[in-house]
Order: C-alpha cells, then sequence, then structure tokens
C-alpha cells in the first residue's frame, strides 16, 4: 500500500481490516464530503486516500467530472464491491463500468 498521510472514507464492514489496520482516519457520511476532504488535502501537499462502498460512487461522479479530471487532481480510492442486498445489485454490476467510462485508474476494488 502507497504511504498515504491524509484517509478520509465511508465506515463499511468490508473494508473493516483497512480501517482496524490504520492509525487515523476521517469518518464521514457521505462520499462527497470524503472527497472535498481529500480535495483539500492533496491542495495542502498531502497524499490522500478515499474508501467507500461502490453503491456511493454515483455521489462522486460529479467531483470526479468537474474537479479532479479538469485539474489532473489525483485522489486514490479503495471501493468495497458489493452486489446484494437488492439495492447494490445494480451498482455492483456497473462498478468497473463506471470507473472505465470516467477514464479514472486510481482505484483498488475490494470484492
Amino acid at each position: 500500500m502507497k504511504k498515504y498521510n491524509f484517509i478520509a472514507g465511508i465506515p463499511c464492514s468490508k473494508l473493516k481490516y483497512f480501517t482496524d489496520r490504520i492509525k487515523k482516519y476521517i469518518p464521514c457520511t457521505r462520499e462527497d464530503e470524503a472527497m472535498a476532504l481529500a480535495v483539500g488535502a492533496y491542495l495542502a501537499g498531502k497524499k490522500p486516500l478515499v474508501f467507500l462502498q461502490n453503491s456511493g460512487l454515483g455521489n462522486i461522479v460529479d467531483v470526479i467530472t468537474s474537479l479532479l479530471k479538469p485539474y489532473g487532481i489525483k485522489i486514490d480510492l479503495l471501493i468495497s464491491v458489493r452486489n446484494k442486498p437488492e439495492h447494490h445489485a445494480f451498482m455492483g454490476k456497473i462498478t468497473k463500468k463506471l470507473l472505465k467510462l470516467l477514464e479514472y485508474r486510481n482505484y483498488k476494488l475490494v470484492m
């Protein structure tokens, strides 16, 4: 794992092994909130990481397309992929396709 000095994200049982290992992170209530904090950290010279569930990926599309991409800001994502229960099924099916469509390469999926 890369050396990160700023970590924010949405707590998730699939990523518990990760959050248990790191010393500190900022828990957020929404994915776009975590991204906003990470962008601020990036602009301040930090190396940020944002973790989230794939069901919240839609909440950061605007941040990616209107802020990260135009200004070359690179925020690494750690994304837990969920396919069940039913409300996760569709996003589980399109997560990789959506990231490809967004031309987003700074991510790792946790299945």
